[in-house]
This record gives C-alpha cells, sequence and structure tokens, in this order.
C-alpha cells in the first residue's frame, strides 16, 4: 500500500475531477518503487512471501533482480519537477544495496520520500534516516510481541521493531517530527482477537499513526473473471489474484467490529485511520461479499500512480502488477506515463468501471 495520500490529494480531487477521465495525465502525484523481491520475512498473509504467496514461484534470478542508482536517478529527474511523492518498498526495501544512496538523490531534490519496511533493520539505519529527512517511515506490527513474531516467522522481529522506532524517536528530537512513524496492523486470522491489545502496544511504542487495514483478498471466481477480463482486454495474463486467495470464513467479523468500535474511542495523541475507512457494522458485508465496492466505482491510481518493478518494468497497479506498460530500463519514465499502453489502460477504468479484483485492492480505497 503506498503512503497515505488522502489529505494531500483531498483539494486535488476537488478540483479536477473530470480531469481525471482523460486518457493522458501531467504526472504521477506518487512513483511507487518495489526496491527488491527480496524479504528476510515469511508472513503468514502475505500476497508476496506468504502461504499462498506469488513469489514463490518467481524464477531464482527474479530475486537478486535490483535497478541500479543511476537508472534510479534518472527516473526521478523525470519527476522531479513536478512535485511527485516517492514510495519505496519490496519485498524488503533496505535489502536493496543502494537503497540509502537512492533516499539521498531523492530528498536533494526535495520530494516528499516514504518507506515501507518490515522495521527489522530500522536500529541500524534509524539516525541516517532521520538525517536525509525522509519523511516517513511505515511499518507493521501484527500484535502484541508473541503474536507479531508469530506471524512475522522470525523471533525477535517484535523487539527489532521496537528498537528502531525508540531509535527513530530519539534522532528525530528537536528536527521537526521527521520521520513521521506510522504503523500498520492488518487484521487477520492469527490476530483478530488481540486488536485492543494491539492498540495499546503501538501507543506505547511511540507511534505517530496507527492504520488498522483490512485483509486485501479475493476469491477464485472473481480472480478468474478478471484474468478473462485482462486476456480480452489488453491481451495479458493478470495472474497476480493467485496471491490474494483467502479463507475469510475463519475471521469472527462481530468480534473485529467491535474492537474496532472500541479503538475509535480511544483517547490517544496517535491518529488513527481505519482502511478501508468502513464504519464496524460493515466489517462483515466487507468479508461476505468481497464483489461490493461500498459505492466506489472508479480508481484514480491509473492518474496518480505508478509503479517500477525490481527489474524496470513499469505498472499502473502495485499491488496487482498484471500490466506492464514499458520498462524504465529502455525508456525514460515521462515517455512511458503517457504511451499509449498506459492509455488504454486509464481508458478502460473510465469506460467500464472497475475491475473485477479492483473492490479488495488497497490502491481503491487510499483515495
Amino acid at each position: 500500500m503506498s503512503y497515505d495520500l488522502a489529505s494531500r490529494l483531498k483539494g486535488l480531487l476537488l478540483r479536477t475531477g473530470p480531469a481525471f477521465m482523460s486518457d493522458r495525465w501531467s504526472a504521477p502525484r506518487v512513483l511507487t518503487f518495489m526496491m527488491t523481491y527480496r524479504c528476510n520475512l515469511r508472513c503468514t498473509m502475505c500476497w508476496q512471501w506468504g502461504e499462498q504467496g506469488l513469489f514463490h514461484q518467481l524464477p531464482r534470478d527474479h530475486e537478486t533482480q535490483q535497478l541500479d542508482l543511476a537508472t534510479l536517478r534518472s527516473v526521478i529527474d523525470d519527476v522531479a519537477g513536478e512535485g511527485t511523492g516517492v514510495f519505496l518498498w519490496g519485498g524488503e526495501p533496505f535489502l536493496h544495496r543502494d537503497l540509502m544512496p537512492f533516499v539521498e538523490y531523492v530528498k536533494s531534490k526535495n520530494l516528499y520520500c516514504s518507506i515501507n519496511t518490515n522495521g527489522t533493520y530500522l536500529p541500524r539505519e534509524a539516525e541516517r534516516l532521520v538525517d536525509l529527512g525522509v519523511d516517513a517511515i511505515m511499518v507493521s506490527v501484527d500484535g502484541p510481541r508473541e503474536v507479531h513474531d508469530r506471524i512475522r516467522g522470525m523471533n525477535g522481529s517484535f523487539q527489532r521493531i521496537a528498537d528502531g522506532v525508540e531509535a527513530l524517536r530519539a534522532a528525530r528530537n528537536g528536527r521537526a517530527g521527521k520521520p513521521e512513524i506510522i504503523v500498520n496492523t492488518t487484521i487477520s486470522p492469527g490476530n483478530q482477537h488481540v486488536l485492543l491489545p494491539t492498540y495499546d502496544t503501538v501507543e506505547a511504542m511511540g507511534a505517530d499513526r496507527m492504520i488498522l487495514s483490512q485483509l486485501w483478498f479475493t476469491t477464485e471466481q472473481i480472480g478468474r473473471a478478471n484474468e478473462a477480463y485482462f486476456r480480452e482486454k489488453f491481451n495479458a495474463h493478470a495472474g497476480s489474484w493467485r496471491g490474494f486467495v483467502m479463507d475469510v470464513s475463519v475471521l469472527d467479523t462481530e468480534t473485529i467490529a467491535g474492537q474496532m468500535r472500541d479503538m475509535s474511542l480511544r483517547k490517544s495523541g496517535m491518529e488513527l485511520r481505519f482502511l478501508p475507512d468502513l464504519h464496524p457494522g460493515q466489517v462483515g458485508d466487507y468479508y461476505a461479499r468481497p464483489e461490493e465496492a461500498f459505492g466506489k466505482t472508479r480508481c484514480f491510481v491509473p492518474w496518480l500512480e505508478a509503479e517500477i518493478l525490481p527489474n524496470g518494468d513499469v505498472t499502473p497497479c502495485s499491488d496487482r502488477p498484471d500490466l506492464i506498460v514499458g520498462n524504465v530500463r529502455k525508456e525514460r519514465f515521462q515517455e512511458i506515463w503517457n504511451n499509449d499502453a498506459y492509455g488504454a489502460f486509464r481508458r478502460a477504468m473510465r469506460e467500464d468501471g472497475l475491475f473485477p479484483y479492483c473492490s479488495r485492492c488497497c490502491g481503491l480505497w487510499s483515495h
């Protein structure tokens, strides 16, 4: 999921809503870099390396793919004058050999920079992240210590996050409060009964903001319908849905909803956001009716974001990288952003509305 754009883009959407119906757009508001496929954790619910994860099927050489620093910088040069924000993730982005020099270059262009990490490398890099002026760090906390370590598949991973957050807070003291420390907690079968203790844990850790995320999931029926649509519309194989097929019947939605209500009543200096922004009474329908989009008819991501994969491929959708519209190793990003393939993707969204699997994608709900 990209960094929280809701407040930043609200005015833009209100001013220029009809303009998003065009097949072309000036520049992305957010440029997302999947820095590497590699990750040092194996989180149970992850669509990448989890139990159903897509990346298990990647050829071995995919794990070593990384864009070189010169190519990364050239992409930034293409958007530096547009005020585009930069979001870095993976895999685990700190496993990229040039992550910190790249962050330094992004910040030298005065661009907003956010990093999504599992937090295990934060204690080592916290002071430098503050020195570089990184704007936001997002880490995932799945529960109190034992629950988190079990879901993440690594004993001690919780303590590394706690040490990293503490180091960030100490390093940023007196430096305008940057980076913002955002903790994401994804509801899953493994933590559904300890959401309130998780809230207390995150608050005690010293996060500035907590995002409680529902699971992003789909069904085989929806996935196959989406695959057929992409084959007909774009002549593309769309198999990413397989990483999101989960048995959500094991979730106790009433228990989840009750804890959400209790959280929303807590008084705290820590900001709380639900993603999707559903009221507790809608949680049951969210899992029982995966095709339900709760009134949303169009996703703005094709006009606002672009994702660059570790091999340089560009895709309009970061969590569903099923259509490749270009490669930054072969052409400039500014040429890809409004090429025919990108225009066709935007036009399909404009004319057809949401694709079959869009109803449970964080991109739809982040704007």
